[in-house]
């Protein structure tokens, strides 16, 4: 997609499904019925801020914030540093002793180590917002977890760290 005169990016629209039943002859139930044909009520307007959009993808500037910014920033951190901490043990002539983890490094190396465990960071984040929707307080105890174990390996390896350097 291109930009537009005013510098911004056009939304793209989606197009309405077309039914065999609307293009043959008319719907054997009006779109306002539900199944059993009964009239079913409007939704709330406040429920659904995209409908007044209705035919367009909202915008990345139209996102709702993170539920739990704070707490993503911890995981990443400890995520991170399990990975550059992980890399200085191989360098130093240790090994993974995950075995999943070892067999993404033996494959890919370094690059595939960062990727698996940001798809894996990206993977918990994105279930701590889709579950935060309906369950608030069962997210936010996913999140913590997540950062809880996270910073188990690392913390684990600094140990390992310092028994090896100070003998």
């Amino acid at each position: 997609m291109g930009m537009s005169s005013d510098g911004e990016r056009p939304e793209a629209t989606i197009a309405a499904p077309t039914d065999a039943a609307t293009v043959d002859g008319p719907p054997a139930v009006p779109p306002e019925a539900g199944a059993a044909g009964v009239a079913r009520s409007a939704p709330d307007a406040s429920a659904a801020p995209a409908a007044a959009a209705a035919g367009t993808l909202p915008s990345f500037r139209s996102l709702p914030p993170l539920r739990y910014p704070g707490l993503y920033g911890g995981f990443v951190f400890v995520s991170s540093l399990d990975i550059v901490l992980t890399w200085l043990v191989l360098q130093l002539g240790g090994r993974e002793v995950n075995p999943l983890a070892a067999a993404v490094i033996a494959h890919w190396g370094l690059g595939g180590a960062i990727a698996f465990k940001f798809s894996l960071m990206l993977m918990v984040i994105v279930l701590c917002e889709v579950i935060g929707r309906n369950r608030d307080a069962t997210a936010r105890r996913l999140a913590w977890w997540s950062v809880g174990v996270s910073a188990a390996a690392p913390a684990y390896t600094l140990a390992l760290l310092g028994y090896h350097f100070t003998g």
